[in-house]
């Protein structure tokens, strides 16, 4: 479900990146604005260049997959789209909470580049351990629908069976 949102959250970036990047900007002024303007239109086109070889760099398979969640994006309606767009907020703030919790109890003093690695890790580490305990989740769940099963199998095996009254 992360990776769906990351996606989408890409996807998003990309479309706007590549509508930033066809709309031409024909800036000569020297204001302030203008040369903001420029500037973000510079720092468009850097990042529309980069999202484009991370995806020339996906297998076949992974650019299929983005593709496909691309069209499942262009098909939501926009009230659709901003629901996602909220989750993905709120996951992301609940995740940086996490994060600072995290930091704070370790009671570390770090400098910036050692906090962006600590994050980094802690996320790294994090996603781990959420894959393990889903896993191990899914294995109890799947013993215990076989334990419900066969406890049903055996009370429906020695139960008489109801007679039914069948009226002609």
């Amino acid at each position: 479900m992360v990776r769906f949102f990351t996606t989408l959250a890409l996807l998003a970036l990309f479309i706007e990146l590549s509508q930033a990047q066809s709309t031409p900007t024909s800036v000569v002024s020297t204001t302030p604005l203008a040369q903001t303007s420029v500037s973000s239109q510079t720092t468009s086109t850097q990042k529309f260049d980069s999202l484009r070889r991370s995806f020339e760099q996906l297998s076949s398979d992974q650019q299929q997959k983005f593709l496909q969640n691309f069209h499942k994006w262009q098909d939501l309606s926009n009230d659709e789209k901003e629901v996602l767009r909220e989750r993905e907020r709120l996951r992301r703030q609940k995740q940086e909470a996490s994060i600072a919790e995290a930091y704070q109890k370790s009671g570390l003093q770090l400098n910036e580049e050692q906090r962006v690695q600590f994050r980094k890790l802690y996320l790294q580490e994090r996603r781990k351990l959420e894959e393990q305990l889903a896993r191990e989740t899914q294995e109890k769940r799947v013993v215990g629908n076989a334990a419900i099963i066969e406890q049903l199998k055996k009370e429906f095996s020695t139960a008489r069976p109801v007679a039914s009254s069948t009226t002609h």
